[in-house]
């Protein structure tokens, strides 16, 4: 079950909307939709098109592993995901 977004925690909200956003801007400019985007290079689903929407937009925090895979899906370092966030 993902992680939802505890409010009480300084600044999470607004680290994940920049999170989803980085992650939103690098699916769009690779032509990629959002299942394609949760799903491995040979089409096992690992994450729903639901989930991504609400990690796109900060409804939900990934896990780690969530993050690698898209890094992987969009072929950039993870590191590129967090960088100036």
């Amino acid at each position: 079950m993902p992680a939802r977004v505890n409010p009480d925690v300084p600044g999470e909200p607004r680290l994940l909307r920049r999170v989803g956003k980085r992650i939103r801007t690098l699916r769009e400019k690779k032509g990629m939709t959002m299942a394609e985007l949760g799903a491995s290079a040979k089409g096992i689903v690992y994450f729903q098109r639901q989930y991504v929407w609400k990690m796109e937009t900060g409804r939900v925090a990934p896990s780690l592993a969530a993050l690698a895979h898209f890094a992987r899906r969009l072929d950039v370092p993870l590191a590129e995901l967090l960088r100036g966030i």
